[in-house]
């Protein structure tokens, strides 16, 4: 056996895989087709649970200095503010972060990748896995080296974490099912002022769409994510100037941008992997599911797929454990993906439709029933539901029962008490 874990795809799936089997005392190779980690990346919420794996690492401190917490959330709706989410307070009881820290996926890889070198290990770039072969008690698999050269390995596991084109998902023949969305999003780093309240998330609703604004580290830096208008979503050669009147007009006239240092397009879709194991390579990260933005969800989940089975796996090689242990990472992260797909797929739909009535509830009914929720007396305060190695799950947020809805209703609508 060369190698006991071969771990594909340095983003912060594998980083964090790579280090939760370091602290177990084994040494994976890990390995990644680019030329070194992307400088330009669209992930950057993280959430609580996230960071308490980061205080069991050591690096939360270095995640703190780094990222800017996101203590409220704004909506607003045809140029009004119709509710203020106060993030700050949320879960104080359950985490010793109870807010969303607002780290970019290039700096969580650094922080991590930092962590990995400081115990002795490194990711082999422009690396590419181009063969895999499960034989009995091990997997043969084919390397693509920086020269052009190609190496068999033999490896006892293999974990996938190479994104949504995973090729260890591929070869090792599990189905990906699920579809695109239509719409196109962008997402561009800014310098700009405007009616955005500052340090905190500002989410403007409109009729066909959304536009979200996250504080960044710096003086009136801002990342915008938003739709794109459908007339624009086809231009081949669009750039952020041909997407400022769209934003302008749901931000307000007040909106001012001062430079943009990144500006990409790009589609996502809803999937999830059929199996998270096949025999002896295991699936994780975006290589096991993809879903819409909704709840910033996506990187956490990578994040703690690595998490649960690091330490499982950890025993398994040192013989500290049956294999059968392994069985439970499947049966525990699958569920989580499912639920998290449901949600989010349901919530961007709402957020996405064309619809008017969807429009209307998007622009005059949600934002409202928010800020009523949270000016009455016993209606819950904000919570935080925590991704945990036991597999539950929940989005960070407001939760706002039937019954604030009905008071709601009742109460400003007049739609009566059913």
């Amino acid at each position: 056996m060369d190698e006991e874990v071969l771990i594909v795809g340095a983003g912060p799936t594998g980083l964090m895989l790579a280090n939760q089997l370091a602290r177990h005392g084994v040494r994976a190779r890990i390995i990644d087709r680019h030329s070194g980690p992307s400088l330009q990346t669209r992930a950057l919420g993280v959430q609580a649970r996230t960071l308490e794996i980061y205080a069991h690492m050591g690096i939360v401190l270095r995640a703190l200095e780094l990222g800017k917490p996101g203590r409220g959330a704004n909506l607003w709706a045809d140029g009004r503010k119709t509710a203020h989410v106060p993030l700050g307070e949320a879960g104080r009881t359950l985490t010793p972060y109870p807010y969303i820290l607002i780290l970019g996926q290039y700096d969580n890889e650094r922080i991590m990748g930092d962590k990995l070198r400081d115990q002795g290990l490194s990711v082999q770039w422009n690396t590419e896995l181009v063969g895999l072969e499960q034989e009995s008690g091990h997997v043969a698999t084919t390397l693509k080296l920086a020269d052009g050269a190609s190496r068999k390995i033999a490896v006892a596991w293999v974990a996938g974490c190479d994104g949504a084109h995973s090729a260890v998902r591929e070869r090792s023949g599990i189905a990906f099912p699920g579809a695109p969305y239509e719409h196109v999003f962008f997402v561009a780093d800014t310098v700009a002022t405007g009616t955005m309240v500052p340090d905190e998330v500002n989410v403007y609703l409109w009729q066909k769409g959304f536009h979200l604004f996250f504080p960044m580290r710096g003086e009136d830096h801002w990342r915008i994510v938003g739709i794109l208008p459908a007339s624009l979503r086809d231009r081949a050669d669009l750039e952020f100037d041909d997407v400022v009147p769209s934003v302008r007009d749901q931000a307000g006239s007040a909106l001012s941008f001062r430079s943009c240092t990144w500006f990409s397009t790009y589609r996502i879709a809803h999937r999830a992997a059929s199996r998270f194991r096949s025999g002896r390579c295991f699936v994780l990260g975006d290589a096991a599911h993809i879903h819409s933005p909704v709840g910033a969800q996506g990187m956490n989940t990578g994040l703690q797929d690595a998490y649960n089975l690091g330490w499982k796996l950890a025993l398994v090689v040192k013989g500290r454990a049956d294999p059968a242990l392994l069985d439970s990472y499947e049966e525990e992260r699958i569920p989580v993906a499912q639920r998290l797909l449901n949600t989010t797929d349901r919530g961007f739909r709402l957020i996405v439709s064309d619809n008017p009535l969807a429009g209307l509830l998007r622009t005059k009914v949600i934002a409202r029933v928010a800020a009523f929720a949270m000016r009455r007396a016993g209606i819950p305060q904000p919570s935080f539901y925590l991704v945990r190695p036991d597999g539950h799950v929940g989005l960070c947020g407001v939760r706002v029962d039937s019954a604030a809805i009905r008071r709601y209703l009742s109460e400003r609508l007049r739609f009566g008490s059913r």
